[in-house]
């Protein structure tokens, strides 16, 4: 059970009716609390990650299941497992990214599962982690990936503290890439 109730969505502005009718998991509807303008904005940016051509999905789904599993959130590591093996993670990859221990990881998975090890406990990498990763993705690649470390932190914090039923079946009604 939730830790605080979901919101009457009865009352929610239609626009917000209507993204949660596209999305419909617990904590989307309990990001429903939120203002029109920033639940939008976080949808905008949800959809925008979810987005191949933002980022690999390998790499999505490794920095999202290492937040995940720094922040000990089951609700992300139940959607993510199954979306990170619909993109190609083996059981190796998941299991190296859950340890902690990269080294049997892609080069690039691994320096990314490094980088967000550190941008979640550092708040800022190392020199050296940084350099590895710009040595081996785009700027552009670097920042989407930090945005999406940050938005899972963010989504991370908001399950902790409001404790949304984890979905069951939820998966197969989303569109690809959620």
């Amino acid at each position: 059970m939730s830790r605080i109730p979901y919101p009457d969505l009865t009352k929610l502005p239609d626009t917000m009716q209507k993204m949660l009718a596209g999305t419909p998991l617990n904590v989307v509807r309990m990001g429903a609390h939120a203002s029109q303008k920033m639940f939008e904005a976080q949808g905008q940016l949800a959809y925008a990650i979810a987005s191949p051509d933002v980022l690999d999905p390998k790499i999505r789904e490794t920095a999202i299941l290492r937040v995940a599993h720094l922040c000990a959130s089951d609700y992300e590591l139940h959607h993510h497992i199954p979306l990170a093996k619909s993109v190609g993670l083996t059981a190796a990859d998941l299991a190296a990214i859950e340890s902690g221990r990269y080294a049997a990881l892609d080069p690039i998975l691994a320096a990314v599962a490094a980088f967000t090890d550190e941008v979640v406990r550092l708040v800022s990498p190392t020199d050296a982690t940084l350099a590895r990763l710009r040595a081996l993705v785009s700027d552009r690649i670097l920042v989407n990936t930090l945005l999406t470390i940050g938005n899972y932190m963010t989504i991370a914090r908001l399950i902790a503290v409001t404790g949304p039923d984890i979905d069951v079946g939820a998966l197969a009604k989303l569109p690809t890439g959620h």
